[in-house]
């Protein structure tokens, strides 16, 4: 029997996960759980990197008190990152990609964003590390000198864990400073931007082995290993297709893309603002990244705020009870993209569209989600476009694929037939690859014939008379799209 953690760690949450493989089964079990989510710090948002590591800690302390554990692997969100100084310590806690200080740069940049995508092929986006590193220097440009070391979420958790400092190359490929056609950092880019290649290291592929745990811990020579670690990335790993497949990463964030043997870094690509991100084998991730459940979770806890304690099944009910279509918003627009005054946004979209204000609870939940699942299938068109191709499949993993009526949404609305699963999909990816370079598995086809064997796929079909209403007012949405916001 061989056993594996996953640290699989997300904007909202983290959870280590156990995962046993005896040759046939594969088992996983959580072993903790614990809430992740900025907060303020010095005029910054920032990530509690602390309480985070303490909590991996915990959990692994948890997993080798009843197991044998044959290696840890960890997975994290992409683009933040932490600095370290000469003497390996983190010169400020790691700051969140919702923090407001990229806003200036960016905007300053708007007139080389053709360029930007020309040589990163990255969706060219406020939050990326290449606009996050220009702001850090511009607040603070001795950083230049007292910085030794950026590494990205998970390097550093395997920094902090072994002491070791590499790039794996998915979470690399999130930053806008990776060149995916020679798979390697884009110094030249850093170069015309003053930003210094001292900072980058070594980059590797997944199924490279970090090194062990730190003796300091007490908790036995385990190896850390390099999985796909930018959780979308494993996430795909575990989707169970033989045939070209589209898939929908599900969580606070969306990922919708595919998966091909070259990155696609075209003018139709660049105006779509899709993006490549390495994954799995010299694979590329081409997706685009979208909202995903970030706005239904802040109306959650404004619900929370004011005594309504909803669970997301709840939901469902809520929407049943209300009717279709009454109010649609634009679920990238930026007035949705910080914490705070969810529903107010809403009210405040919904009035300046001319469109009637969503006031209940059902009313505003249904709005939320018909307008993202009309987002999903607006994306699924550019990349179709873009590529030229139609698929076979549609795979939707992660939180967003244990709501029944989204995936019938998405269905419905998208006239395709939607794959729901497997649920814990990136600590599956993660395992797997774990498993793949303990060589317990051999091939990425061998690891997701097993998870058809053995995980819970649910089948969603259109319903032909629903197919009919999301049509005729998807038009409607798209008018929407182009309209001017004043907020």
């Amino acid at each position: 029997m061989t056993k594996s953690l996953a640290i699989d760690l997300g904007a909202s949450n983290g959870r280590v996960i156990l995962g046993e493989y005896d040759g046939v089964d594969l088992n996983m079990s959580v072993i903790h759980r614990f809430n992740n989510g900025p907060m303020e710090r010095d005029g910054f948002l920032v990530w509690d990197i602390d309480f985070l590591f303490q909590q991996v800690i915990e959990g692994i302390q948890l997993a080798v008190s009843d197991h044998q554990i044959d290696s840890i692997a960890v997975n994290t969100w992409g683009v933040d990152y932490g600095l370290l100084n000469h003497e390996g310590e983190l010169l400020h806690l790691p700051r969140n990609y919702r923090d407001s200080r990229m806003n200036s740069v960016f905007n300053e940049r708007k007139d080389t964003f053709k360029s930007l995508y020309e040589k990163t092929g990255n969706q060219v986006m406020g939050i990326n590390t290449f606009f996050q590193v220009l702001a850090d220097l511009s607040i603070d440009p001795d950083l230049r000198d007292k910085a030794d070391r950026l590494l990205l979420m998970p390097d550093l958790f395997n920094y902090l864990l072994t002491g070791k400092k590499y790039a794996e190359r998915s979470i690399a490929s999130t930053t806008q400073l990776y060149d995916p056609k020679k798979r390697d950092w884009h110094y030249s880019l850093m170069e015309e931007n003053d930003i210094p290649i001292h900072l980058f290291p070594k980059l590797v592929d997944e199924g490279h082995q970090v090194g062990f745990l730190k003796e300091d811990f007490g908790l036995g020579k385990i190896p850390v290993i390099n999985v796909c670690s930018h959780d979308t990335a494993s996430a795909v790993v575990s989707i169970p297709s033989t045939t070209e497949f589209l898939f929908i990463s599900c969580g606070t964030w969306s990922l919708i893309g595919t998966e091909l043997k070259e990155p696609v870094m075209t003018d139709k690509s660049y105006s779509y603002n899709l993006t490549n991100e390495s994954g799995i084998n010299k694979s590329t991730r081409f997706l685009k990244n979208l909202t995903g459940l970030w706005i239904i979770q802040e109306v959650k806890k404004e619900f929370e705020e004011l005594g309504k304690r909803y669970a997301y099944g709840d939901f469902e009910e809520l929407i049943e009870s209300t009717e279709q279509f009454k109010t649609l918003i634009d679920t990238e627009h930026p007035m949705f993209s910080t914490p705070g005054n969810m529903i107010e946004k809403i009210q405040i979209f919904a009035t300046q569209t001319n469109q009637e204000v969503p006031r209940t609870d059902g009313e505003i939940v249904r709005c939320v989600y018909e307008s993202l699942t009309y987002r999903y299938r607006h994306t699924f068109l550019e990349i179709t476009d873009t590529l030229r191709k139609d698929f076979d499949s549609v795979y939707i993993i992660g939180g967003g694929s244990q709501s029944a009526l989204l995936c019938q949404m998405i269905a419905d609305a998208s006239k395709v037939t939607l794959y729901s699963g497997p649920v814990e999909a990136t600590a599956l990816g993660n395992l797997l690859t774990q498993f793949m370079a303990l060589e317990k598995i051999e091939s990425v086809s061998e690891a997701r014939r097993l998870v058809t064997k053995t995980q819970e796929i649910q089948k969603y079909y259109p319903d032909l008379i629903e197919t009919d209403e999301w049509e005729n007012n998807f038009w409607r949405y798209a008018e929407i799209l182009n309209k001017e916001i004043k907020i």
